[in-house]
């Protein structure tokens, strides 16, 4: 019986530790491959996902086994403990062929045969840029040098690295040019597919713009601000509002923010949400008219494709990884645009036609995305990696 590990111990919503984007991955993943094995016809693979109970207690598998482990990921004795010694001990002790790490850390020691997710390079972003560097303080630059040394570790240590775009997996090959990369993309995906609704042939006199993102300073929040006061130049642009949702991640960012919308006196245009997390996705993406993203860097830009999928028109930064996720389904905006493109994103935005074939190409974009097509190309790398045991 070939078994394969998944440790999902950073997976600590509301307790620090991993969250958010690598959250909704997990789950998806583990549940995604407990449904695999149920209607495939390997019988000769155990899959055992370890972590918290908080976090795998709201799982219901049928095939693959919960262990419970709770890993203090706020102590940095505790955390590497668990990675280094802890970890590879259970490894040897219930003979694991595979462990999968959904985060992009792996042990010293090799044990098995070891698989990591690489979400992305943003700890190399935050440290490469000063602009964003300022924002962490002297204890976080700390952490995000150890995470990435950390990372590090693991792409000397891996059998496979699984990554969410073709962008980073690009970027993981110029950024480790002397290593050869064992990669296998496996995009995300939205599971709101079925919330889908019609889109109204009503214009309303009020644009609602959605900004989806927690408060950190790569997210763009600025950057939307400066746009909302150049569209107030135009009378077409004073019927548009935009409102900004996300937990306050970086306060000091934040504050920044808000001092921002004051400055540029568009309290009455700006509105602050707040993160609420009883909100249903679709609560958060029905009230909209369309979203808007101008991140600097992402790893795949999962708020954007949810967009999609419940019909609403997306408006992003033109960076490589919406160009690869998106294609022409979106509005892409350079950095620091023009009036001429302000006026030409105002004409779209009052183009209901046009709106409606760019929520027809979202529509057809998102039927791209499965989590079972994620699974499945997961499930394919560990039987690869079991069969060269």
């Amino acid at each position: 019986m070939a078994k394969i590990c998944i440790d999902v111990t950073n997976i600590s919503p509301g307790k620090g530790g991993a969250g958010g984007g690598i959250a909704t991955y997990a789950r998806n993943l583990i549940l995604g491959l407990d449904e695999l094995l149920e209607k495939s016809e390997i019988s000769e693979l155990e899959i055992i996902a370890i972590g918290h109970s908080g976090f795998l207690d709201g799982l219901k598998l049928n095939r693959i086994q919960k262990v419970f482990t709770n890993v203090n990921n706020q102590s940095f004795f505790a955390r590497n403990y668990w990675l280094h010694f802890s970890l590879p001990q259970f490894i040897r002790r219930n003979k694991i062929n595979v462990l999968h790490r959904v985060i992009p850390e792996l042990p010293f020691f090799k044990a098995s045969k070891y698989v990591m997710t690489l979400h992305d390079f943003m700890f190399d972003f935050y440290l490469d840029n000063p602009e964003l560097k300022k924002y962490l303080g002297t204890i976080n630059q700390l952490k995000f040098l150890f995470l990435r040394f950390l990372m590090r570790i693991g792409v000397s240590n891996h059998d496979y690295i699984l990554v969410p775009s073709t962008a980073i997996s690009l970027e993981a090959n110029t950024r480790f040019p002397n290593k050869k990369l064992a990669i296998k993309v496996t995009k995300l995906a939205t599971n709101s597919a079925r919330h889908i609704v019609e889109t109204s042939g009503k214009r309303d006199s009020e644009i609602s713009i959605g900004y989806v993102a927690g408060f950190y300073p790569h997210k763009g929040h600025l950057e939307a601000i400066k746009l909302m006061k150049s569209l107030q130049q135009s009378e077409r642009g004073k019927n548009v509002k935009l409102y900004l949702r996300g937990s306050k991640v970086y306060q000091n960012y934040y504050r920044e923010v808000e001092d921002l919308i004051e400055k540029e006196g568009l309290r009455d245009k700006v509105f602050m949400e707040g993160f609420d997390p009883n909100i249903t996705i679709q609560e958060i993406y029905g009230k909209y008219t369309a979203t808007l993203l101008l991140s600097r860097y992402e790893g795949f830009g999962l708020p954007v494709l949810e967009s999609q999928s419940f019909s609403k028109p997306v408006i992003c930064s033109d960076i490589a990884v919406f160009r690869e996720n998106l294609n022409t389904s979106a509005i892409y905006l350079k950095s620091n645009p023009t009036k001429e493109e302000t006026e030409e994103l105002l004409d779209k935005l009052y183009d209901r036609e046009f709106l409606d074939q760019l929520v027809e190409k979202g529509n057809a974009n998102t039927s791209q995305y499965s989590w079972s097509k994620t699974c499945q190309e997961t499930l394919e790398v560990y039987l690869k990696l079991l069969s060269q045991s």
